[in-house]
């Protein structure tokens, strides 16, 4: 049955965009800005049901299989599946979000359906074949026996027919009727893999660093029976000729065209993008004889196994070189472009000419190792610290009226690094700024400042590569001034840009510290968050530094002395989470950072990520100080977990760490998160009574501390419906500015730090305590508190703040709790 005809259409709210183009699904995008998040996110929502779906399909298909098995017929499943093309966007969905493995389990259940549809499709025509066989010859007995009986045997003729009718009314396959779920094509034909399904999980599995997993993927496509080779045999063996294996190309090329003139839907042959896509897969294990093959034999000539004759293209050539780079054959990548022009020169097409991307491979194959160290180097490559190449490539280039872009410099740069010539690198980056001001003084726009000149593309890149290259070689001051000057030309550094110049200074004898948070410090200014490489670096040096200070710990006149001291002022630290008597170690200071990092980041397994970065301090021998336990209970603030709060501040009492007023203040954010103005109310007195049991300083709280306890208040009340829990929270309003004007010594609102004036201009604190007394007067529990309420509330309406305009930001509950009080007010 034509499957167009039966679909069923499903729509997802806000999922619309997964697969609704249908189309070739293999080109792999980054998945980097919060813009795609949110793409992908709604992606993955439509994914999830096409899986669901499938799933469903297939568990109702093996029971109707199991059930009807041993019954005369078995009907066609009623279930409706998701298309193809559905299915596969849900493959490069799951690729994309990295979930490769739940990717190829989606796999596995197309190609289990459709195998599964298959044989219940075979078992029921041999059924029908013989239920029919079985109806004709009896008909047929009948009107021999009863040859007589003209009208008797016509009855029966006529009896024969209606059986018939009714076995083919049967068996036609039962069109359910359409189903709505969410944006979802649904059709009565499973998802058989196809070409794009088999291309999109290899692409898939490249990007994801599993090259390995994409071949034998390829092997599995080419030995399934639709692949267009097995066609091929069988097309021999229908028209009695043996299959040739020898056979010239010529003539598989005119079988195959036959192929795909008359050939179904289901034949598999590779195009451009599959072949592109194999060949990735080799290049990414440096493979360059295989990716090769494949150009060979997309060509005509005698190559890869499997794959057709079709025109290659720009990018097929460049993989080729990439190939070529992986494998540091510098040799057999300057034979590319010689390949392209060829081939442009046979054909007349000159797409396929050598690109800027072509020579920034080539350039970035000068002096790699070669990855097999058992075959002779090719003369053409040169020596592995000879760098030369690399500028006569550029030359090429530029003498062929390509114009190198960042990149490009990038890769030359990075050819000169592997050298050690820094002197070179710096040169190369002389040639780019050359080449920036050329265009410059070319431009409609005449003198130009340098940092208002248009940037490369991707310029950025060898800025960063000149910055590594001087850092390798030892010349730090270099790559600081490099840092400072590359900002003055217009090109802002990026994480990978900070990252190698932090790396650069932490690894320079002396570490220099100061600079290395000034990075960090930019990043944070910038919204920089470091690379997974940076982070690994950080915690790496963190931790040498840590060992490094624990065996530098000597005893003298019988105290442990630290002979690495870093004064607080140049830590960067935050002066609350510190003391003025104290000292901070290098690697207290770095793995403060890098908590730090991780809050700003602020994704989900940001908590769990701060808190084995923690344990990793505490493993490495380092004491962790204040800074470092604010740090944690900051991270618990943003996710609201107030059981870790409560054992980081358990943690520091036991450790002897006194807390300062970021610390009580970062955990009442986590009691206004969670909701939980209890937990609250048990952080403040022991923030105001901790100074009694130790030798503490004691907390002297501001108005802006006041401020957030009563946001812990209003943030529960605004969560809960119950009476009773409202009344309470009510009244601890009005208790807590009632301490505050009564200057309550027990809730430490007695010091001068504290001003009453401040908080009574507040204008959203009053409103919060005016709305607090209204409510209770309306539903306090006896009349004397309800009379007290009463007063409080008249006495807020009488305030000078409240005689003014209101601000258009106050909402309608304060606005009429305003107007009751005034009402109130007017009948005294």
């Amino acid at each position: 049955m034509n499957a167009s005809l039966t679909k069923s259409r499903i729509t997802i709210v806000g999922g619309g965009g997964g697969g609704g183009g249908g189309g070739d699904h293999r080109n792999h995008k980054d998945v980097a800005s919060s813009s795609s998040r949110r793409l992908l996110k709604a992606k993955m929502k439509e994914a999830r049901l096409v899986e669901k779906l499938l799933f469903d399909a297939v568990d109702k298909m093996k029971r109707s299989y199991i059930t009807q098995r041993s019954q005369s017929y078995i009907a066609p499943p009623s279930k409706l599946f998701p298309s193809v093309r559905q299915c596969n966007a849900a493959l490069a969905t799951f690729g994309d979000a990295g979930e490769f493995r739940r990717a190829l389990t989606l796999f596995a259940q197309m190609k289990k359906s459709a195998s599964l549809f298959s044989s219940m499709s075979d078992v029921r025509d041999r059924k029908k074949s013989a239920t029919t066989t079985a109806t004709t010859t009896s008909c047929q007995s009948t009107i021999i026996d009863n040859n007589a009986h003209s009208n008797s045997s016509t009855a029966r003729g006529g009896d024969c027919n209606e059986t018939n009718k009714y076995d083919q009314s049967s068996a036609n396959e039962v069109v359910p009727p359409p189903v709505m779920i969410h944006s979802i094509d649904l059709v009565l034909d499973p998802p058989k893999p196809t070409l794009v399904t088999y291309s999109t999980l290899m692409s898939r599995a490249v990007s994801l660093g599993k090259p390995r997993v994409a071949l034998r993927l390829w092997n599995l496509m080419r030995n399934q029976p639709n692949f267009y080779t097995k066609v091929l045999v069988s097309r021999k063996k229908r028209d009695d000729r043996m299959p040739s294996i020898s056979a010239r190309r010529e003539d598989a090329s005119l079988e195959l065209k036959l192929v795909e003139r008359d050939r179904n839907e289901d034949v598999i042959v590779p195009d451009v993008i599959f072949c592109n896509t194999l060949m990735n897969a080799y290049a990414k294990l440096g493979e360059h004889v295989a990716a090769r093959s494949i150009l060979n034999a997309m060509l005509g000539a005698d190559g890869h196994e499997g794959i057709p004759r079709t025109a290659p293209t720009a990018v097929t050539y460049n993989t080729l070189a990439d190939a070529c780079k992986v494998a540091g054959e510098l040799g057999a990548a300057l034979e590319v472009p010689e390949l392209m022009m060829a081939r442009a020169d046979a054909t007349g097409d000159g797409s396929a000419l050598p690109d800027a991307r072509t020579y920034t491979i080539l350039i970035s194959t000068v002096a790699r190792k070669k990855k097999n160290d058992k075959e002779a180097r090719d003369v053409r490559s040169g020596g592995e610290n000879d760098p030369d190449m690399a500028f006569a490539l550029l030359n090429r280039m530029i003498n062929e009226g390509i114009t190198p872009n960042g990149v490009t410099y990038c890769a030359l740069i990075d050819a000169c690094s592997r050298c050690r010539r820094n002197d070179l690198a710096l040169n190369g980056l002389r040639i780019m700024l050359k080449q920036k001001s050329k265009a410059s003084l070319s431009s409609r726009r005449k003198n130009v400042p340098m940092y208002h000149q248009q940037a490369l593309f991707n310029e950025v890149g060898a800025w960063t590569a000149a910055i590594n290259a001087c850092g390798k070689t030892g010349r730090t001051d270099t790559a600081i001034r490099l840092f400072g000057t590359m900002q003055k030309f217009g090109v802002k550094p990026n994480s990978v840009t900070c990252g190698c110049l932090a790396d650069c200074l932490l690894k320079s004898t002396p570490i220099r510290m100061t600079e290395t948070l000034d990075v960090l410090q930019y990043m944070k200014n910038e919204g920089l968050v470091p690379s997974e490489v940076m982070f690994t670096s950080l915690m790496g040096i963190a931790l040498t530094l840590a060992e490094e200070e624990n065996r530098s710990v000597i005893r003298r006149d019988g105290l442990q002395v630290q002979i690495i001291d870093k004064s607080i002022g140049q830590s960067g630290i935050d002066p609350l989470d510190t003391d003025d008597d104290t000292t901070t170690s290098e690697a207290i200071i770095l793995y403060s950072e890098l908590m730090r990092f991780l809050i700003d980041d602020g994704n989900d397994d940001m908590l769990l990520k701060v808190f084995l970065v923690f344990q990793e301090m505490r493993n490495a021998g380092a004491h962790p100080d204040v800074a470092c336990y604010n740090s944690l209970l900051r991270a618990c603030a943003l996710m609201g977990d107030i059981e870790r709060a409560q054992d980081v501040l358990r943690r520091m009492d036991f450790d002897g760490i006194e807390a300062n007023r970021n610390t009580w203040r970062e955990a009442l954010k986590a009691a206004r998160k969670a909701k939980r103005s209890d937990f609250a109310d048990s952080i403040w007195d022991a923030a105001v009574t901790c100074h009694r049991k130790k030798d503490f300083a004691p907390f002297m709280p501001k108005a802006s501390d006041v401020e957030l306890l009563l946001d812990v208040y209003v943030s529960e009340l605004g969560g809960t419906n119950n009476h009773q829990v409202r009344s309470v929270l009510n009244k601890k309003i009005m208790d807590l500015y009632e301490g505050i004007v009564s200057k309550l010594e027990s809730r430490g609102f007695h010091h001068q730090s504290l001003s009453i004036d401040e908080i009574e201009e507040n204008q959203e604190f009053m409103l919060a305590v005016l709305r607090a007394a209204v409510s209770y007067e309306l539903h306090g529990s006896t009349d004397d508190e309800r009379r007290q309420a009463r007063n409080l509330a008249v006495e807020i309406a009488g305030f000078e703040i409240f005689q003014r305009r209101l601000s258009h930001q106050v909402d309608g509950a304060s606005k009429k709790a305003l107007r009751l009080a005034r009402d109130w007010m007017h009948t005294y």
